[in-house]
């Protein structure tokens, strides 16, 4: 999944193809907002050319199955029964908690009176292999990457994660993202937590441990300034608009990928379903 990805690392992205000049799509007076920041990401349309949390989970359960049963052709039997346990986020209250917060404001109330801005979602850990085990399973890692190779590094993909970053630079320094932002800004001074940008508003509190009583006040602050300003509705129908625009001037290559997706998705589910696999 592209968006998700991306945003949690901060990427911006630099420059690839027909994309210099974007022109300033247009945005109608009261855009609405997304009901969370992960649906917000999701519903972007340069999300249509990643794989969707479906897909997503489907290409993890055929490479832990390809590594899992070559495993066990190795003399580690036990090895599948560390498979971690994923599911798709499909409640709101899930899909809220996984990115609330961002340079579109805060969305989500619950999460910021409970957790602030300490929303990150722990992994599933387990003990990994050593010894013959981890050789083995370095042997079984490619054999099961041949059989299903990664698009990373592929044509579109590298054109779809600079679609992404030209498109998050441009919303940010646009003139009406820009306004909703000042407007959010006088709002959070007003509620006594003064701050310029949501994003680093989060990011301040990231070192805690654990939410403070300030950093909850602080997110509760944000996500009501962020529905008074609109900001969130601003920012995402304008990020939306640019990304139409640069999908627009990047047909052919983004459709090609688009078609590589879905035969890597494809060859997944029939790798999973083959004899022997699970």
């Amino acid at each position: 999944m592209i968006a998700a990805g991306l945003l949690a690392t901060g990427c911006s992205g630099g420059l690839t193809g027909n994309t210099a000049d974007v022109a300033a799509p247009s945005v109608g007076p009261s855009p609405k907002a997304p009901p969370t920041g992960y649906d917000g990401l999701v519903g972007l349309p340069l999300s249509e050319y990643g794989t969707s949390e479906k897909e997503d989970l489907l290409l993890y359960q055929t490479n832990e199955a390809l590594v899992a049963q070559c495993m066990k052709s190795r003399g580690h039997a036990t090895y599948s029964k560390r498979k971690k346990t994923i599911s798709p986020k499909n409640t709101r209250a899930e899909k809220e908690v996984l990115r609330p917060a961002g340079n579109w404001g805060y969305i989500g109330h619950a999460t910021a009176k409970r957790v602030g801005f300490h929303v990150a979602v722990p992994l599933p850990f387990s003990e990994g292999p050593k010894g013959r085990e981890l050789k083995d399973y370095n042997v079984c890692w490619d054999r099961a990457e041949k059989k299903l190779p990664s698009l990373t590094n592929t044509k579109g993909w590298k054109l779809t994660q600079d679609l992404f970053g030209r498109s998050f630079q441009v919303t940010s320094s646009d003139s009406r993202v820009a306004v909703a932002r000042k407007n959010w800004s006088s709002c959070m001074s007003a509620a006594g937590h003064p701050a310029e940008d949501p994003q680093k508003l989060a990011d301040s509190f990231r070192d805690a441990k654990k939410a403070s009583v300030k950093e909850i006040a602080a997110a509760i602050a944000d996500e009501s300034c962020t529905r008074s300003s609109n900001l969130a509705g601003i920012y995402f129908a304008v990020l939306t608009g640019y990304q139409q625009r640069l999908i627009a001037a990047n047909t052919k290559v983004l459709t090609d990928y688009k078609k590589q997706v879905h035969a890597r998705v494809d060859r997944a589910a029939r790798l999973l379903a083959a004899p022997g696999t699970t």
